[in-house]
């Protein structure tokens, strides 16, 4: 909760300073309110997020396990380094935000509001929890909280019944991925993710030679959306 109100704090700083180095600006009021209720959601869409994760590990720890007579906390079986709970960070990303940002949103790194980057990196896979951009190509590089050596890759998509259209052509179709080092970009594999309804999470083998903690995802295509592609879950595996 303190890393959310210390990077709010900073955003108005930034803000702050935005408009006292741009007359022109300082005196439109709506676009100034605009951008602080759309920060204000931000900060407050992420805690919610991080509440979310909590509240799922909490009524895991209550559920008894009848055949033993002990406490049973469902734990999954390999650690997503992938995810922004263990210090994952999006670094960058080329893609068309789907909303139109004004000159603040981009100022102080709001441009992809109400679906940033970092949505890919969170557990909550509630419909529209999702980075989403315009079309059906983007690239994301992502850090991972250490190196690790890299065995699988995998996306995450929501079902039809839980989509509200009752569709999911906005998922990402052929992907790419490579490892970023200081010398060359290593080539991970190319992938395929299906819309296959009763495997919703899959992963692909990577045969890695080293450990990394620099990765770049080129979304190349989706399932047929015309308007634009939805991320719901990136997922890495390997050992550290």
């Amino acid at each position: 909760m303190s890393k959310e109100i210390d990077d709010l704090r900073e955003d108005f700083e930034e803000m702050a300073y935005a408009m006292l180095s741009k007359p022109d600006v300082q005196n439109d009021r709506r676009m100034l309110m605009n951008t602080l209720d759309n920060i204000i959601k931000q900060a407050f869409s992420s805690v919610r997020d991080e509440l979310y994760t909590l509240k799922r590990a909490v009524r895991g720890a209550e559920c008894p396990n009848n055949a033993l007579g002990k406490t049973s906390v469902q734990i999954h079986k390999r650690v997503n380094y992938a995810s922004e709970s263990l210090g994952a960070k999006v670094v960058s990303v080329m893609a068309q935000p789907l909303y139109s940002s004004n000159f603040f949103e981009v100022l102080i790194r709001r441009k992809y509001w109400p679906n940033p980057p970092a949505k890919m990196l969170r557990s909550n896979m509630a419909p529209g929890n999702c980075f989403a951009f315009k079309d059906d190509r983007a690239v994301v590089v992502i850090k991972l909280p250490q190196p690790v050596m890299i065995d699988q890759i995998g996306l995450s998509h929501i079902s039809k019944t839980q989509s509200p259209t009752g569709e999911v052509s906005s998922a990402p179709k052929d992907f790419t991925v490579f490892a970023v080092t200081e010398n060359v970009d290593v080539m991970l594999g190319t992938f395929r993710y299906d819309c296959i309804q009763n495997k919703l999470l899959q992963t692909f083998f990577v045969q890695a030679s080293e450990k990394y903690d620099l990765l770049r995802f080129h979304f190349n295509s989706n399932h047929g959306h015309s308007d634009f592609t939805c991320i719901y879950r990136v997922v890495v595996y390997g050992r550290v």
